[in-house]
């Protein structure tokens, strides 16, 4: 019987965690709508882009990280979800052979959760996060890419300028700083074991649909998240964070003004 959970744990490495290809992938609107105000977000990986995580005994699969991609006013007010990663936007989690839970029981409030409170929509155990009953919307939520990928979206309403923020992080991303032993209530805090690490990663661009000239050429590293996962803030110290820079190289707009 082990054999045979080895050879099927073996076979799903081999069949996803692998290979990360070079293919771009395109998510959201097809086509490009005059009538709409359009933006269009190009992601180069970093080096450490795919990060070794621990399945079951000596199998570890080389996961992408998860991601959120979100507009807000430039007042700051929350607009809309414009893409997010699966895991996080159905809590689909898998189970590794550490975990304290039960597979459906998973959360990982620490993933992303700049964007879990900045969302404001509370599930019925109190947590900013999406159940696997109140999922985010298909067309939003897609599979972590393993390649340069872009996502092309338009806005619920009209505006003439936004901030669009991304947020990234890795599960298991320790390093000295925020090690797997941090206590709950310490201040590197990240999770337990199958926690994140790391905390996830914010950037920003500002995007003006009115005047495109004006709008930012490249996404800019403004912070991180708690590391807990605990509160939504920015924090713009970046002591103790190392790896995570790699997991981006680039992120860039490119806007589609509506006639």
């Amino acid at each position: 019987m082990r054999k045979c959970i080895a050879f099927l744990l073996l076979t799903i490495v081999l069949s996803t965690g692998c290979s990360t290809g070079t293919k771009e992938i395109s998510y959201g609107m097809d086509t490009v709508d005059p009538t709409l105000s359009q933006v269009e977000i190009l992601v180069n990986p970093g080096p450490d882009y795919l990060h070794e995580f621990p399945l079951f005994l000596f199998i570890s699969l080389h996961n992408p990280p998860q991601m959120v991609l979100w507009a807000e006013t430039t007042e700051g007010q929350f607009i809309d979800t414009l893409m997010v990663t699966e895991k996080i936007g159905t809590m689909k989690w898998m189970k590794a052979s550490k975990d304290p839970v039960g597979d459906g029981q998973i959360r990982r409030l620490e993933a992303l959760p700049v964007w879990e409170w900045k969302r404001g929509v509370l599930a019925s155990d109190g947590l900013p996060l999406p159940t696997s009953d109140t999922p985010m919307p298909d067309a939003i939520t897609h599979a972590s890419p393993k390649a340069d990928f872009s996502v092309r979206t338009d806005l619920a309403k009209s505006y003439d300028e936004v901030y669009l923020y991304f947020e990234v992080n890795h599960s298991t991303d320790f390093n000295d700083t925020y090690t797997a032993d941090e206590q709950i209530g310490s201040e590197n805090y990240n999770g337990g074991v199958m926690g994140s690490g790391q905390p996830a990663l914010v950037y920003r661009a500002y995007v003006n649909f009115t005047n495109p000239e004006l709008s930012s050429k490249t996404f800019e590293l403004i912070g991180h998240s708690s590391p807990s996962g605990t509160d939504g803030n920015i924090y713009t110290d970046m002591q103790g964070i190392d790896s995570a820079l790699g997991i981006i190289e680039s992120i860039s707009p490119k806007v589609y003004k509506a006639n």
